[in-house]
């Protein structure tokens, strides 16, 4: 819901761009940190309980909003929400992707990873909209005061219904056990995979949608620029998840994770291309939702491959060697984004789509390269 509030938010107080963008990023930087550890606790203690423990934390971060604006101190709480946001985030992501290896099998690993993220993106969509639409009909203050109440409910829900999916003996793993497993080079292919796509979609797109619709002065449906950009991330989202369990049905089929990869890559660059010379709102909504399209192939299929070189008691650590992959791309995305948007739009969506470029050849090695179990 931050997404479609903080740029324009920021912009009204008097916080410059590229601050907007260190506060857009700061959860990014603490997962860089934290996601690994996170991996190595959800081998240990389960990754439920991980997941719990970020819903818990995120309803704080809600907190530390409302105070931000209640004091007239948007920076410091933004920054400090975001900060704290960084570690309950890495929670929630690692635990629900080491819950798809488990639930997944050897046999339904890209549809059990489909619709999990499924289920993840879906409420991405629903923060962009509702808190686009929110912001401009009842205030940012209320809105992130429903924010809270939705992420408490979420907590309330996930203490009943997520299954505790784990192997029998937990692993007494360190820091260091992260570490190891950086060594390697599939890992990190992989990982690269998830930089390239954070990057593009949870970096450049959705740091830089808010600010580009305001700069081209856009409007849907009546909405201003935060509302409009609310509804543009929306459609890059349902698209993702409308044809997430598609892509990873495909992968199992055809035993072709790396080649659904590689050409996924491909349509995303092909969307940023889109966005970056689009002049007028149905422009833009196509090369979002070509890029929604091109990262719907993407996630499963870098999950599924994770799960093909990392055991099962072990599952929680790769996952969060796989977070920390995404958030660098994540959190360089909403730097470089802010850095060099302004005056230079066709640039920025165009260096990035040359990024997602140079990653095909490194998914068409992974489909090459045999995946034993380490």
């Amino acid at each position: 819901m931050v997404f479609p509030i903080f740029p324009i938010v920021g912009d009204r107080v008097g916080l410059s761009r590229p601050f907007i963008g260190v506060i857009l990023s700061a959860n990014r930087a603490v997962r860089v940190v934290v996601a690994p550890l996170v991996g190595v606790l959800a081998d240990r203690i389960g990754a439920r309980r991980t997941l719990l423990i970020g819903l818990a934390l995120q309803i704080v971060v809600m907190g530390l909003y409302v105070v931000g604006l209640g004091t007239h101190h948007e920076g410091a709480g933004f920054l400090a929400g975001r900060l704290l946001h960084g570690l309950g985030s890495a929670c929630v992501f690692v635990a629900a992707q080491a819950l798809a290896l488990e639930a997944g099998g050897d046999t339904s690993a890209g549809e059990a990873a489909g619709t999990v993220r499924v289920a993840i993106v879906l409420g991405i969509p629903l923060g962009f909209a509702i808190g686009g639409v929110l912001a401009d009909s009842i205030g940012d203050f209320a809105t992130f005061v429903v924010a809270g109440g939705s992420v408490t409910l979420a907590f309330i829900a996930a203490s009943f219904t997520v299954p505790d999916l784990r192997p029998p003996v937990p692993q007494r793993g360190s820091a260091l056990t992260a570490l190891r497993a950086l060594r390697d080079l599939r890992l990190l292919a992989i990982g690269g995979l998830n930089f390239a796509l954070a990057f593009a979609g949870g970096g450049m797109v959705l740091t830089t949608l808010a600010l580009l619709v305001d700069d081209r002065h856009l409007h849907l449906f009546g909405h201003n620029a935060e509302g409009t950009s609310g509804l543009l991330m929306g459609i890059m989202s349902i698209v993702d998840a409308a044809f997430t369990p598609l892509a990873g049905r495909l992968g199992d089929r055809l035993h072709a994770h790396g080649r659904v990869a590689a050409a996924s890559l491909a349509v995303v660059g092909v969307g940023l291309v889109v966005i970056g010379v689009a002049s007028g709102t149905s422009g833009l909504a196509v090369g979002i939702a070509i890029v929604g399209l091109g990262s719907s192939g993407l996630g499963p299929s870098v999950l599924v491959l994770l799960g093909a070189i990392v055991p099962r008691e072990r599952r929680g650590t790769g996952a969060g060697v796989l977070q920390l992959c995404a958030d660098v791309g994540g959190m360089l995305g909403p730097l470089v984004g802010t850095s060099i948007i302004t005056g230079h739009i066709e640039l920025a969506y165009s260096l990035t789509a040359a990024l997602m470029a140079c990653f095909i050849p490194v998914a068409m090695w992974l489909q090459r390269i045999e995946l034993p179990k380490a």
